[in-house]
């Protein structure tokens, strides 16, 4: 088997309601990379490069992929993933393996074990090697939400009590945008809401150190799960310092580009528990190597994100604790093969490949 073609399919996501983390507004529209990968066999890979926010990287990317990229992969062998991601760093590698470089090794990388996979006919988590078929997961909802302020939450109560009567037993939400009282309301209305299951927090980056260890010694004392990304990603230090002060978890790592830089994280000790993107991760390939280290070092996983081919990489993952989820998918949705969350749990699909083939319909109400 012999890869043929790569084809790529610019997508537009239309404005929706808008919601907001520390950082940055979402929902006002942006645009995606549908990728497929195919060979002389017949068999297709298929894969989706999102950005939640910022119009363009996905065009970055294609022009990455089609220029760059596609060119050293025709006629490889789709088997021989590994290869063709050395291959792919090897041309890449002057500009920095990392930001929209690793965006589009990933699309590519996953398309190939998506091709794999689908040969095979089996679902991608049993070729990567299953460590479970079910994992706890929770509802990113506590978000920002404009209709909202300091002192009246009701958007941001209303998504809770959604996420809870889709049966959820946690949710996650934001803090560090507001005051430290604003964020001691939110954390107190969401566990009056959710009762004895977690609430996690997260601060998106936006916190310096000595503000992080004043409002995680808080967020300890009132018993949330975990403390999110409080610091740039950058500041391993200040991660590992945080990390010593504090007995509430520190989860981090969504923002780490692929092994090299989550080495230097877990060494560091700088995050008690480790959250990887599977678009930064450079695809299958690499998730793994990350899922080994943090194996090694015996620190869970608990994803960012939770799309279907997250969902197949965390079934595969030895330390994986929690899948994190926007919610219960809601109507035919934009992938042929639906999440399925039941009861708190997001079980193990059991279709051929990893999940990311996209409707027909969807392809063509969106391209651009």
């Amino acid at each position: 088997m012999k890869i043929s073609r790569i084809e790529s399919i610019l997508l537009k996501n239309a404005p929706g309601r808008i919601f907001e983390d520390a950082q940055h507004p979402f929902g006002t529209g942006t645009e995606e990379l549908y990728l497929r990968v195919h060979t002389d066999e017949g068999v297709t890979g298929h894969a989706s490069i999102g950005f939640g926010v910022g119009l363009h990287g996905a065009r970055a990317v294609r022009e990455i992929i089609d220029r760059q990229c596609a060119p050293l992969l025709l006629g490889q062998d789709p088997f021989q993933p590994r290869a063709c991601r050395e291959r792919l760093a090897a041309e890449l590698e002057y500009a920095g393996i990392e930001g929209l470089a690793h965006f589009a090794m990933t699309g590519l990388d996953t398309a190939l074990w998506d091709i794999m996979a689908r040969a095979l006919g089996v679902p991608g988590w049993r070729l990567l090697g299953a460590c479970r078929d079910r994992l706890p997961t929770y509802a990113m909802v506590g978000w920002y939400y404009p209709e909202d302020d300091e002192l009246h939450l009701d958007g941001y109560q209303r998504a809770i009590e959604a996420a809870l009567a889709d049966g959820y037993a946690g949710v996650k939400i934001k803090v560090g945008r507001g005051s430290l009282d604003e964020d001691v309301r939110r954390i107190e209305l969401a566990q009056a809401l959710v009762g004895e299951g977690p609430v996690m927090v997260d601060a998106n980056q936006v916190l310096s150190r000595n503000e992080a260890l004043r409002r995680g010694l808080v967020y300890e004392e009132l018993g949330v799960a975990w403390f999110e990304e409080p610091l740039r990603p950058h500041d391993k230090p200040g991660y590992a310092w945080l990390c010593q002060q504090l007995a509430l978890p520190v989860a981090a790592g969504e923002n780490e580009y692929g092994k090299y830089h989550v080495y230097e994280l877990l060494t560091a000790g700088g995050c008690d528990i480790l959250q990887p993107d599977r678009r930064r991760t450079a695809g299958p390939s690499e998730w793994m190597e990350i899922a080994g280290l943090a194996a090694a070092m015996h620190v869970p996983i608990a994803s960012h994100g939770g799309d279907l081919a997250t969902v197949h990489l965390l079934m595969a993952t030895p330390t994986a604790i929690w899948c994190e989820t926007g919610g219960v998918p809601k109507g035919p949705g934009a992938t042929v093969e639906r999440t399925r969350i039941e009861n708190g749990w997001v079980y193990a699909p059991e279709a051929p490949g990893f999940g990311l083939e996209l409707r027909e319909e969807s392809i063509a109400r969106r391209a651009i």
